[in-house]
C-alpha cells in the first residue's frame, strides 16, 4: 500500500522549491556584467512583444547579435542593450 505524503511535507518541499527557484533569481540579479547574462529566442521574442519570424529578420538583416548553439538561439543582455541604444530615438 502506497504512502500519502503528510500535507506538511508537501508544503515544505513546495517551500524548498520556491526557495531554490528565488536563489537562483537572485545570482543572476548579483551578476554585474551584463554581458554574462543570456537570454533564449523566447526571452527575447517575450522581451520585445514580437513574433519568432520578426527575431529571424532582425537577425538576418543584422540589426542583433546572437549565438546559435546547435538549433538553440542565444542572446547577451549587453547585446540587447545595445540593440535598443542604437534605436533610440531622441527627443526634438
Amino acid at each position: 500500500m502506497k504512502k500519502t505524503p503528510h500535507p506538511i511535507m508537501v508544503s515544505i518541499h513546495s517551500l524548498e522549491a520556491k526557495i531554490d527557484q528565488l536563489t537562483r533569481e537572485f545570482r543572476i540579479r548579483q551578476i554585474q556584467d551584463p554581458g554574462y547574462i543570456l537570454l533564449d529566442n523566447a526571452d527575447f521574442i517575450q522581451m520585445f512583444k514580437i513574433s519568432a519570424k520578426t527575431a529571424q529578420n532582425w537577425r538576418e538583416e543584422g540589426l542583433i547579435e546572437y549565438a546559435q548553439v546547435k538549433g538553440k538561439i542565444y542572446y547577451r543582455l549587453e547585446d540587447i542593450k545595445n540593440f535598443i541604444n542604437r534605436h533610440r530615438k531622441s527627443r526634438k
